[in-house]
């Protein structure tokens, strides 16, 4: 994701993007964000023609200077470079990558801002030949988008024949629509389709791990020979499903999970079962009493001396060790002033003393290698 800071006011678009439900957003960006999955998506789903054109096997992301003018902040999911093989080198391809969790109706203005953005850019770079755009939506939602896909012409005023008035130019792109994607026909290796068929089920609706064809979608994992990246991207994707679930107030079910990845771990999935679950139900316990005990140390303090500084207090908070809390609640009765109390809290037990966070669940370390088609 590409993101140039400003003076104005976030768009109602950025706001969003702090809105539980866009763990679908940020898990399409986490996955495709890798580079050969990307490039794996490229050559499944783009243009032919362009895919053609193109040198994929050179592809890098895009300079992160490429979007935002006149302060103000742009969003763009992905964006990438990746050279022409009719030329020296010199000639680039830009391909932008949208996820779209709905309507495409803002999709061609959108479009048009980051090709106006990047060719800006590339004309005061002084480039003889301006790169080539590419333009692919990834679209996410329970029903298949129906009807042509909007135009920028959509917008204007029309005259008594519906015809738009005045000339503007039209920006081609394409949509992967997902949810009219045969599940049983995604193309693409294993980490793609891994992530393209959990991200099907769990927008799709329904109880993701109650689905009969859940299971399914984890099939592509017997594909990959790494046992060890097998396992951490099945941790991943679960991870995944279960924020997710979270987001929408449901929940993941570990039996259910079990017996959905159960042929294919055969008896290690008991234990993958209790590194996601055990470890984040212990996880959550440990938080939950040091932020009790935390709160209790502010409510003495401000019992004996009245209001507690909010610096000082989310001092308090911070501290996740509920070892340091219990010698802090000692403390604070009987502590003449906060003061005092605030001088003990400089002592390097106290300063050593963390929140207590998850333990993040490891990532897939290298890329899977692309399919050849």
């Amino acid at each position: 994701m590409v993101r140039m800071s400003g003076k104005k006011a976030k768009p109602p678009e950025a706001e969003k993007k702090s809105k539980p439900g866009n763990i679908f957003d940020v898990f399409v960006k986490n996955m495709l964000g890798r580079i050969l999955v990307f490039a794996d998506f490229l050559k499944n789903y783009a243009d032919p023609k362009f895919v053609l054109e193109t040198d994929l096997r050179r592809i890098k992301p895009a300079p992160t200077h490429y979007f935002g003018k006149d302060g103000d902040e742009r969003i763009v999911d992905l964006v990438f470079q990746c050279p022409l093989k009719n030329g020296d080198g010199s000639m680039l391809a830009v391909i932008v990558f949208e996820h779209q969790s709905g309507s495409l109706k803002h999709i061609p203005r959108k479009l048009m801002k980051y090709l106006s953005a990047i060719w800006e850019v590339e004309v005061k770079e002084r480039r003889k030949i301006l790169s080539a755009p590419y333009f692919i939506v990834l679209r996410t939602a329970k029903k298949p988008h129906r009807g042509r896909y909007p135009l920028l012409a959509d917008a204007l005023p029309k005259d008594a024949n519906g015809q738009p008035i005045g000339h503007v130019p039209e920006i081609a792109y394409d949509v992967v629509d997902l949810p009219a994607c045969d599940f049983a026909k995604l193309r693409g290796g294993p980490v793609l389709r891994l992530a393209l068929g959990i991200l099907k089920k769990m927008v799709e609706g329904g109880d993701a791990a109650q689905n009969s064809d859940w299971p399914e979608a984890l099939l592509p994992l017997t594909e990959i020979e790494n046992e060890g990246q097998k396992v951490e991207l099945t941790k991943e994707l679960l991870l995944f499903v279960d924020k997710a679930m979270a987001a929408h107030n449901r929940r993941l079910d570990s039996a259910a999970v079990s017996k959905a990845i159960k042929p294919i771990f055969r008896d290690r999935e008991k234990t993958m079962i209790k590194s996601l679950f055990e470890e984040h139900q212990e996880i959550g316990e440990a938080r939950g009493e040091a932020r009790g005990k935390a709160a209790t140390v502010v409510k003495i303090l401000a019992k004996n001396f009245g209001p507690v500084p909010k610096r000082l207090s989310d001092q308090v908070l911070q501290i996740g060790d509920t070892v340091v809390l219990d010698s802090l609640t000692e403390l604070a009765l009987d502590c003449q002033s906060l003061d005092e109390f605030a001088a003990a809290l400089k002592s390097p037990q106290i300063l050593a003393a963390k929140r207590v966070r998850a333990i993040p669940l490891p990532r897939l370390s290298t890329p899977m290698s692309c399919p050849q088609k």
